[in-house]
């Protein structure tokens, strides 16, 4: 068969392996903690995504109200124009006296 072979590590190669070691565990245990606490929060989550929906559909709803009230100020304004200019014709128009008078 084959033979084993054994590593002989020692001083700052053995302090550096544990090191490494020890890091190797904290991910591992810090990666299984994020995953088990997504698992957790799965129900939060949609319920934050329909929130979202729900805030996306109420600024939609606010611009379609912010472009009619625009529409509606641009209107009166243009009325408002109409009214001047119809205000001065008949200003410059001379009234004619009641003939039947």
């Amino acid at each position: 068969g084959k033979t084993l072979h054994q590593f002989n590590i020692s001083g700052w190669k053995l302090f550096f392996l544990r090191v490494l070691m020890a890091l190797v565990v904290l991910l591992i245990t810090a990666s299984s903690i994020i995953v088990a606490y997504g698992m957790l929060n799965v129900g939060e989550t949609s319920k934050i995504r329909s929130e979202i929906l729900q805030l996306q559909d109420s600024l939609a709803t606010r611009r379609n109200v912010e472009a009619r009230l625009e529409s509606l100020e641009q209107e009166i304004q243009q009325l408002r124009e109409y009214r001047q200019k119809l205000e001065n014709v008949l200003a410059e128009i001379p009234l004619q006296e009641d003939s039947l008078e």
